[in-house]
């Protein structure tokens, strides 16, 4: 009889047979795909979000420090001519238009973006709790609060949009005792949104301007009396002070700046009057610059401009001249005529003069009411000066928006970091009781 000998199977091994035995690979995805995959659980994260809020903070802070082309930009222009090296590099990551830069635009969209994702993955969570009675605690209650609380910066940029796309922000500089009518072309500069709608009628007059300063020469206080007219009535009369605005049909009136508006009357050798009226000078109130341009003067070669340097206080000492306090005690105007082509076929600033191509007239220096004549017998006078008023003047209408977006919020937090601690100490073991 034959007994056939046991069949033993050999356990392969990988190192010795040369083969691999390991089950076969799923094919993993490429990297771009895993990179997105992380970054978008990060950006679900409520903590994600709370880093974006922060960061968006932060340059709200900036956007505080720094002038704002909107609010004030004879701000911006003065800041550039001051920080030469550093403002080039603000203006080129929008700093100076900080709320409406490419920057911040990129954080708060990823801000929304986290926050809503965030939503998405909560409120089905949550709302299926809210569906079982035994599980309706307090701290369910506490995490529908914190979902109002992330879902109320969704009506606020509602309330942002909505507001800037019917509002507008502009600035006006008003010379005392002149007005303003809200309209397009009255602005110096205006920023309005695609369906803003404006206030026909509606009529601004400075009556007077005043300002205070600090025996370091700092202004202390500056306060414009303004007279408010809709439809030729006279509606309201206050003081525009900083941080105190004056409104009236939704329109605010906000106090930014001021300066000097002297009067240089010009005539021709004929005896025309070439210019008369109060020029709005820019720069530090102690030393202004303003530019006078007099197209009237005469065809393109002929025609007149001037450079000129206000003084309020004038410290005169010999041949030198230097800039006192900011109070008008010794005015002085510093002045320099151009006869030439004033380039009025192209655009151009208002508060600068290419002197390209023209020739210096005549330069001096005037006191209120003396008068220098040209070689080529124009007449220039220093007849009076005037204060001007730097109004921002904006309507926002989705500002009820965001109030109530913020009112919203904060009851919300409130409710979510309060609502776990009531009745907390229903859930303590009971003391023991004490024996004697």
């Amino acid at each position: 009889m034959l007994v056939r000998a046991p069949v033993r199977h050999r356990i392969p091994d990988p190192q010795r047979d040369g083969e691999d035995w390991r089950p076969p690979r799923t094919p993993g995805r490429l990297w771009p795909a895993r990179l997105l995959d992380r970054a978008w659980r990060e950006l679900r994260k409520m903590r994600t979000a709370i880093i974006l809020l922060v960061i968006l903070a932060g340059m709200a802070v900036v956007g505080t420090l720094l002038p704002q082309i909107p609010q004030n930009p004879r701000g911006v222009m003065l800041y550039v001519l001051a920080h030469p090296v550093t403002s080039p590099w603000f203006a080129r990551l929008g700093l100076f238009d900080i709320f409406s830069s490419w920057l911040f635009i990129a954080v708060a969209t990823l801000m929304y973006v986290s926050i809503g994702a965030g939503l998405y993955l909560r409120i089905p969570a949550a709302w299926r709790r809210t569906q079982q009675p035994e599980l309706r605690t307090r701290a369910l209650w506490a995490e529908w609060a914190s979902i109002v609380f992330h879902a109320a910066f969704f009506l606020l940029l509602i309330g942002v949009v909505y507001g800037k796309a019917a509002g507008f922000v502009g600035n006006a500089a008003i010379v005392e005792g002149d007005s303003f009518v809200e309209a397009r072309a009255n602005y110096d500069n205006l920023d309005e949104g695609l369906i803003a709608k404006h206030s026909p009628g509606l009529e601004v007059r400075v009556d007077s301007f005043r300002a205070a300063y600090w025996p370091t020469g700092a202004p202390r206080a500056f306060v414009t009396r303004v007279r408010v007219y809709d439809q030729g009535r006279l509606v309201s009369t206050q003081d525009v002070r900083v941080n105190h605005y004056v409104a009236y049909g939704g329109v605010k009136l906000y106090q930014t700046g001021y300066g000097w508006a002297p009067t240089v009357r010009i005539e021709s050798p004929d005896g025309r009057v070439l210019t008369d009226a109060p020029t709005i000078f820019l720069g530090d109130v102690p030393f202004a610059r303003g530019v006078i341009k007099a197209p009237s003067a005469g065809a393109p070669g002929q025609q007149l401009g001037a450079t000129a340097w206000f003084i309020p206080d004038a410290q005169v000492s010999g041949d030198a001249i230097r800039p006192g306090t900011a109070e008008l005690k010794n005015p002085l105007l510093l002045l320099r005529l151009y006869r030439g082509d004033l380039h009025l076929d192209r655009p151009q600033n208002v508060y600068s003069l290419d002197t390209t191509g023209m020739d210096l007239r005549w330069r001096g220096a005037l006191r209120v009411g003396e008068t220098a004549v040209t070689p080529d017998g124009y007449r220039v006078t220093f007849s009076g000066v005037r204060q001007y008023s730097d109004l921002l003047i904006k309507k926002d209408p989705g500002v009820p928006i965001v109030f109530a977006a913020f009112a919203l919020g904060l009851a919300a937090l409130l409710g979510s970091l309060y609502l776990p601690l009531l009745g907390r100490e229903d859930r303590l073991p009971p003391l023991p009781e004490l024996t004697s």
